[in-house]
């Protein structure tokens, strides 16, 4: 029986999409706000700040296992209760790490967190694009992406705040009762998506399928090299101070969010290779301003978050055009899993080339050099990806499904 989609009104649509947006701010501040915070809580638990890395690392893992299960088996189950089910769990698995000491309790408990977060966006994307109109798709998909950029505008700062201030428990505090709220959200808003016996045969991972999937993973390995060891960059590379740090997440923020909705903008007004190698050429820039030695935090934060956010965007635009609404939530599980597989590897790197409390000079340089080269790949992947759906649409035998 093949999956019929209820076409929705554009109010009702948005408020999905904010929803959905909710979502995945939520479940995006409780993990990347591990990195930035792991320096306030990495004496508590007895281990060097840059075992952050570790800490991540372990919830990506989690993360890439549930991903390659829900590919073959999220066709089997109702979404909505599936998102309740995964923000509830997230929840209580965030407020039970306050109650702990053990560092190797806390991996445990990041990993056990990764297998409940790491399908949450996957899952809520494609109950919107498969409720939206194809016209609408890249800015209902804008939107759920500029949630990225309100954690570092809103997120951030504020658990930045409250960890300088209060100390990092109220910090996860305050991520519990955000999982709490979006459970309210889900019920009333998020639509029930009936289950299709058509899902039970899920479509094979070939060789194409792998390539759109991981391009976005391709794209992230790059900052996430940066990203675990980035406040004591700032702080310790940069010269800024802590009480800085709040201002300089929201600023980069702000720069993430503007470059997020502009790229989305100029994705129709031009391609996405073009966009692809403009970002490339100022991400590059923005890491020669530690690497050459300059104190300019506020810059390196802006540049580096702005073309972070673009570059996803631009590759976005791409790998979202290749799955049909059948396939869309297996798929956008499967990049997800592969997003973290990468993620994981390029945190677990970026432990291993500053280890214990190695933030010297030579490392960082290693490692920000192992960023610039990995980062000037982008344009290729993009002009691939383009060329294989030139290809597939201009088939005799292929359904255009965009």
């Amino acid at each position: 029986m093949p999956l019929v989609t209820k076409t929705l009104n554009h109010k009702v649509l948005m408020r999905i999409a904010f929803t959905i947006a909710f979502i995945q701010f939520t479940n995006a501040l409780e993990y990347m706000m591990f990195n930035p915070i792991f320096a306030f809580m990495a004496a508590d638990f007895a281990v060097p700040v840059s075992f952050s890395g570790y800490v991540s690392g372990m919830y990506t893992s989690g993360a890439v296992l549930s991903g390659i299960i829900a590919f073959y088996w999220i066709g089997r189950f109702n979404k909505k209760h599936f998102l309740i089910a995964n923000m509830a769990l997230l929840g209580l698995l965030t407020l039970f790490t306050t109650f702990i000491s053990s560092f190797s309790l806390l991996l445990t408990l990041r990993f056990c967190a990764g297998l409940v977060g790491g399908t949450t966006m996957g899952v809520g994307i494609s109950i919107l694009i498969n409720n939206a109109p194809t016209n609408v798709r890249g800015k209902m998909l804008a939107t759920v992406i500029a949630s990225f950029s309100m954690v570092s505008i809103i997120g951030m700062p504020i658990i930045l705040f409250l960890c300088t201030h209060y100390g990092w428990h109220v910090a996860l505090w305050i991520i519990s009762i955000l999982c709490l709220l979006a459970l309210p959200l889900i019920v009333s808003i998020i639509p029930h998506e009936p289950i299709s016996f058509d899902k039970l045969h899920t479509q094979p991972i070939d060789v194409d399928t792998l390539l759109f999937a991981s391009s976005n993973a391709l794209v992230q390995f790059s900052p996430m090299l940066v990203i675990p060891f980035l406040v004591p960059l700032m702080t310790q590379r940069l010269g800024a101070s802590q009480d800085l740090l709040p201002w300089l997440f929201f600023g980069g923020g702000v720069t993430g969010y503007l470059s997020t909705k502009m790229t989305g903008v100029l994705t129709s007004r031009f391609s996405a290779l073009i966009l692809a190698i403009g970002s490339t050429i100022v991400f590059i820039l923005s890491l020669l301003i530690p690497l050459l030695g300059y104190q300019h935090a506020a810059l390196f934060i802006t540049l580096f978050l702005g073309a972070s956010y673009s570059r996803l965007v631009s590759s976005s635009a791409v790998s979202i055009k290749y799955p049909d609404d059948r396939q869309r939530a297996g798929f956008f599980s499967l990049q997800t899993s592969i997003m973290y597989m990468i993620t994981t590897v390029a945190f677990f790197l970026s432990a291993f080339l500053l280890p214990d409390y190695g933030m010297a000079p030579q490392n960082v340089n290693i490692l920000l050099a192992l960023c610039a080269i990995s980062a000037s790949g982008f344009p290729i992947i993009v002009f691939i990806l383009q060329r294989k759906l030139v290809k597939r649409n201009v088939s005799p035998d292929h359904l255009i499904i965009d």
